[in-house]
């Protein structure tokens, strides 16, 4: 199994994502080092809303190229559909762009008037790391997972020195600045790269048709997207409305962080996945039989992940920050539970996307947040920055319940039009 995964570049995939993850988890660790439990809090509140707009920036049409380049091997269908796809983020992006800065604009993201400047600042990563997430994802497309993770590790590395001693010497004004140059030169990068990719010579009617695809698949994924970002994050923003005690939001922020790093696990092996899943979607049976054991050797994977981090996180915690974040162990502990119940259903999101059913993430992503909101609101006002914790594990129950739920459902309506 691993030989297989290593020649079809799967773990030059995993490290070129460490890579970028490396940059903005490294970032994040020397800042808590270097600043107060509150200040970690007030760059993780910026960190979430500007990663939600990148999410969005995208308007669903990086979900549209995953399942539409697997499906067509024709070159200069490919190269169209990437290339109208690259004018849609961009104009999408931008319009997100202006968007979420008059959110902050009239304080809907906070009345912090400190957060409010460098989310300004911050807010000029958002095209450039749409763009660069798009590129990414065609080249996991067309299954050139050692070309683009070997640019990508190159690229993310050299920066990775530029980020991390700007912060050291500048703060909190290095990483924002740093961040946003590298990722401009990342994205300038990746176009020098394709440039011949996006050059056709002529439209023909299977390129309409293959735009109004793109269209199409871009406003169903958009709309999921809009509802799974407010339940992604709604545990968050709640702590974030409802934790008075700022210190403690930053114990919380902090143990959110390293969370947060480990999701680069399952995030690898989705974009792995994907295009592979959506190849084989239309041999129904074949599709859930592979899938699912897909889901059984990645839990197996986070299970192993689970037992090492509640041993070795504390211990190296305490040895790199002091006592500085003990408050957060607790915390960490609970959640590291929440994340090892999301490994149960990770990868659930795939049946609807290979399967083009993308409303039906939308139907569980809502009746999730309806469910949990109220529940962890509740747990945020009893328990505090406990109550945060245990909220981040309820939802993550509930998000497998429902989603298990779903995927149940359409695995009977697929076999029963088979019979049929």
């Amino acid at each position: 199994m691993f030989l297989k995964l290593k020649k079809k570049g799967f773990f030059h995939l995993i490290i070129s994502n460490y890579s970028v993850q490396f940059i903005v988890f490294g970032s994040h660790l020397l800042v808590a080092k270097i600043m107060t439990p509150s200040d970690v809090g007030i760059i993780k509140t910026i960190e979430t809303f500007i990663n939600m707009a990148i999410v969005l920036g995208g308007g669903g049409a990086i979900f549209a190229l995953l399942k539409i380049i697997p499906e067509n091997k024709d070159k200069e269908l490919r190269n169209y559909s990437l290339r109208f796809a690259i004018k849609y983020v961009v104009v999408f992006s931008i319009t997100i762009f202006i968007a979420f800065n008059l959110l902050a604009y009239f304080e809907v993201i906070s009345k912090n008037r400190e957060l409010v400047f460098w989310f300004y600042q911050y807010s000029f990563i958002i095209v450039p790391s749409v763009v660069v997430m798009l590129l990414i994802r065609y080249y996991q497309a067309i299954d050139l997972f050692k070309r683009i993770s070997g640019v990508i590790l190159v690229l993310k590395f050299s920066s990775a020195l530029f980020v991390l001693t700007l912060t050291y010497f500048f703060f909190i004004r290095g990483y924002v600045l740093s961040m946003v140059i590298t990722t401009i030169i990342v994205m300038l990068s990746l176009i020098y790269d394709i440039r011949k990719t996006i050059f056709i010579s002529h439209i023909s009617k299977d390129y309409i048709e293959i735009k109004k695809r793109i269209i199409a698949l871009s406003k169903t994924a958009f709309f999921a997207q809009i509802i799974d970002q407010f339940k992604l994050h709604s545990g968050f923003f709640i702590a974030n409305y409802v934790l008075f005690d700022r210190i403690m939001f930053g114990h919380y922020a902090f143990a959110l962080i390293i969370i947060q790093g480990l999701n680069i696990v399952s995030t690898s092996v989705q974009q792995f996945i994907i295009p592979k899943m959506s190849e084989v979607s239309s041999d129904i049976p074949l599709f859930f039989d592979k899938l699912s054991k897909f889901e059984l050797k990645f839990i197996l994977i986070s299970t192993l992940i689970f037992a090492v981090t509640q041993l070795v996180f504390p211990i190296c915690i305490g040895m790199v920050f002091g006592s500085k974040y003990n408050e957060s162990i607790l915390l960490l502990r609970i959640m590291l539970i929440g994340w090892y119940i999301q490994s149960f259903y990770a990868l659930k999101g795939i049946y609807f996307l290979s399967l083009g059913k993308m409303k039906y993430v939308s139907y569980a992503s809502f009746l999730i947040f309806l469910i949990s909101v109220p529940l962890m609101y509740w747990l945020n006002v009893r328990f505090e920055a406990k109550g945060a914790a245990f909220a981040y594990v309820l939802q993550n129950v509930i998000s497998y319940l429902v989603l298990s739920f779903f995927v149940k459902n359409l695995y009977k309506t697929y076999r029963r039009h088979t019979i049929d």
